[in-house]
């Protein structure tokens, strides 16, 4: 069992090499404006096909 203070070196160190590896695998583009009405479409070709819902009083 390691001592308190190693173990939360250790534990800080994780998280910090966790949370740069989660950073490199970002994707690398600029955040767009709010004012950019990009934001509120779709990207093209990301149409999908309309969804019949079940009807929960019949098929259940």
């Amino acid at each position: 069992m390691l001592p308190a203070h190693l173990a939360d070196r250790l534990l800080k160190q994780r998280r910090d090499a966790d949370s740069a590896e989660f950073a490199r695998q970002l994707p690398l583009y600029a955040p767009m404006d709010a004012d950019d009405p990009r934001w509120m479409t779709e990207p093209e070709g990301s149409e999908q096909p309309g969804r019949r819902e079940p009807d929960w009083a019949t098929d259940y």
